[in-house]
Order: C-alpha cells, then structure tokens, then sequence
C-alpha cells in the first residue's frame, strides 16, 4: 500500500511542510525564500496531480484508461506525461477558483487562507486517488509512473521556458515604464518633547513626475498657526518640520495641515487632522501628546 501510493504520501508530506511553515510566528527575509519555494509544488504542481489521479485510474492494462485514443486523438494511449501537462493546467485552474472563492470570505487572499485551501482540495483529492488505486496491484502503478522523454519533449520544453522567462521580463519591462501619475504624500505626529511639552512633527513626501511647489497651511481650533508659503520638492523628495504646540485654553485641540499646490492655489490637495487633549489651569495645563488614551485621529 505505502509504494502504491508513494507519490501521494510525499505530496501530502510536502502540504502539511506548508501549513506548518506559515504558522511560524516570525519569517525573515531568508524564511519568507525558503516559504516560498516550498509553495512552488503547492500551488503548481499538487492540487492538479492529485485530481488527475483521482479522476484518471491508473492501470498496466492501457485498454482501461478512462481517457483513450479517439477521445484525445492521439496516436498513443493516455501516458504519464499527458497527465503532468493535465495536472499543471488543473493546478493552474485550482488556484484561480481558490482566489475568486477566498476573496468572498472576510479572511481574504491570506498566505494561511490560501495554504489551507489548496491543502484541503489536495488532501480530498489524495484520499479519492487513494481509494481508486486499491484494486490495482502496486507494480502496474509503479509501472505506469514511468515515462520516457524524447528529443522533442526536450525542445518544447526549453521554448515553453523560453516563452515563460520572456513574459516575465516583458511584464516587468511594462510594469517600470508605464505612465504613472504622480501624488503627494501628507502627514502629521505628536512629538513629546523632554521638558513634558509637546510638538507637531509635520512632513511631506513628493511622488510627483517633476518638481513642486507647495504652500502649507496648519490650523489649530480653526484658527491659523503656521503658514509655509513656498515649500519647493522635486521628485522623491522629503519636508519636515517640528512645530511646538502651546496648551488650549479649551480641552480639545482640533489640528489640521491643509496643503495646496502652486498651480492649483484656492483647492485643498492633502488635509490631514489630529485631535488632541488639553487638561489643567493656568500654568499647569498640558496637553496630552499621544494618540492612546481616548485620543483621536484621522487623515484624509
């Protein structure tokens, strides 16, 4: 039994390798290599080889294969190659329905979502093949395991490589240079500062496709308090500034950073808005420099 079914039992060995790699509490850039070659089998090769054979039964008698001559038109019987080329496009369909099916639940498109689903189909599909197999004797399936390759197996094989390699540059070449339109990015921190106070750390990082001038506008309680009228970045580049903040006489700071761009001076182009604590009297009010705590924050 353990011979006839060899090539299942390593199949399901290398599934449960991969559900138990992405239980791991923490992958390095290393780990996340070595994940993701265990992963290669799992998603190429093992859902569709485990469905064609519990679909195709296996026998050393070719006049009971369930898939013959006049059905494929083929000048020879169902062989081991046909159903490795039957596997990889069964696999290949397996994973888009688990990708469309997954994206329904709440779960989504998650590396464990995505490992048990196709552990599942695998393990289901073993057990079926496993079933299946029973009544054939063990030297038949080992017998029908083997295949030969050929000169022209060989040159289809090193041009569909070819193809493969060629579309993965092409796509990368047409990923890099593909117009892209350009943004601006807006943000703004509570800083505390060694003396209890605190203070507003406000940066901006430009993404645009040429140079840019900014003018940015930071409000507290709807009243103006900075004003940087002519913030000027090129491409890639960053501006930060650190803004001391002086406790409210109310017990919420509502701060905004409005900022607009030269060529478009009257629309607000990025806002983003945090709201702080305020507490005390007198010389004795603080503000409470943290998000946590009851304290809210948002951005837009």
């Amino acid at each position: 039994m353990r011979l006839k079914n060899l090539d299942l039992i390593i199949g399901l060995i290398v599934t449960a390798i991969n559900v138990g790699w992405t239980l791991l509490p923490d992958h390095s850039s290393y780990l996340t290599i070595i994940g993701i070659i265990l992963a290669l089998p799992l998603v190429f090769v093992l859902p569709g080889y485990t469905l064609t054979e519990a679909l195709f039964k296996r026998s050393g008698n070719s006049s009971e294969d369930l898939i013959r001559q006049p059905a494929l038109k083929l000048e020879r019987p169902f062989k081991t190659s046909d159903r490795i080329i039957i596997g990889l496009g069964l696999s290949l369909a397996l994973v888009i329905l688990s990708g469309f099916i997954l994206n329904m639940f709440s779960t989504g498109l998650q590396a464990f979502s995505w490992v048990v689903c196709l552990a599942l189909q695998t393990m289901v599909f073993s057990l079926i093949a496993a079933y299946r197999r029973r009544s054939t004797p063990a030297s038949e399936v080992r017998t029908s395991r083997r295949f030969k390759v050929g000169l022209s197996d060989y040159l289809l094989l090193g041009l569909a490589i070819i193809v493969t390699l060629g579309s993965f540059n092409y796509a990368a070449y047409i990923a890099l240079n593909q117009p892209r339109p350009g943004f601006t990015q807006l943000w703004m921190l509570p800083t505390p500062q060694t003396n209890n106070s605190c203070s507003m750390l406000v940066g901006v990082h430009s993404s645009e496709t040429g140079p840019t001038t900014y003018r940015i506008v930071m409000t507290i309680n709807n009243t103006q308090t900075e004003n940087w009228p002519s913030v000027a970045l090129m491409p890639q580049q960053d501006w930060n500034q650190l803004v001391p903040l002086q406790p409210a006489t109310i017990d919420t700071m509502n701060i905004a950073v409005q900022l607009y761009r030269a060529d478009k001076p009257d629309a607000v182009y990025r806002e983003t808005h945090i709201t702080l604590s305020s507490s005390g009297s007198g010389e004795n009010r603080t503000i409470t420099c943290s998000l946590n705590g009851g304290t809210k924050a948002s951005s837009s």
